[in-house]
């Protein structure tokens, strides 16, 4: 596990576009949004729709390069744990890209400022966990058709994930609604993950 993330982190460095790419879209459609809506809550929507599409463009090359050079094949004919070596994306996505949204997110709404600043980033970076692991379902299933379009596939498994975090951060119905959220989280950690890997083997045969 420790190796995996060692890699992941290593080729964040390498390739540094796949860090300020990201955060560069996240803070342009961002900013798009919080100029073009006056609501009370657009700074929570915002970051929403922001952190959706990033998430989505982010997945397109989750495992694309990995299934090119032939590194996935090499892992799955040496059996080794696909587990880890998805666990040390996420983490490495999460320190390098993730966090970072989270804190853009916190300092343009003010919620870095209040008594629940840890807990409105927990909550944020579930939600960009969980989209993550649904759209790297969609990025799997697309790797042999080359063919990103067919992550949107995973969207209409998503409408109730929107539903509740529409209720969370723009709704701003928090606390009834934090426990669905570590719950959709959990679900998309364990179950949605083990599909991936399911497929990950399947492509790379």
């Amino acid at each position: 596990m420790l190796a995996s993330l060692k890699r992941e982190i290593a080729l964040m460095f390498l390739m540094p576009k796949n860090i300020y790419l990201p955060l560069a879209v996240y803070g342009i459609i961002y900013t798009i949004f919080i100029i073009s809506n006056e609501a009370q809550n657009s700074s929570y929507f915002a970051s929403f729709i922001a952190s959706f599409i990033t998430i989505f463009i982010i997945s397109e090359n989750t495992f694309k390069q990995d299934f090119d050079n032939g590194y996935l094949e090499k892992m799955i004919c040496e059996q080794k744990n696909i587990m880890h070596y998805l666990f040390g994306k996420y983490l490495a996505i999460t320190i390098f890209v993730f966090l970072p949204m989270a804190i853009i997110s916190g300092i343009f709404s003010g919620t870095l400022n209040g008594s629940n600043s840890a807990t409105y980033l927990c909550a944020l970076l579930l939600m960009y966990l969980t989209l993550s692991c649904f759209f790297n379902l969609g990025n799997s299933i697309s790797l042999r058709r080359n063919n990103s379009l067919n992550a949107l596939l995973i969207i209409p498994l998503l409408i109730p994930f929107i539903i509740l975090v529409k209720e969370i951060f723009i709704d701003g119905i928090f606390e009834a609604n934090i426990n669905f959220l570590v719950a959709y989280f959990l679900f998309a950690a364990s179950f949605i993950n083990f599909i991936i890997i399911k497929v990950l083997h399947i492509q790379s045969k």
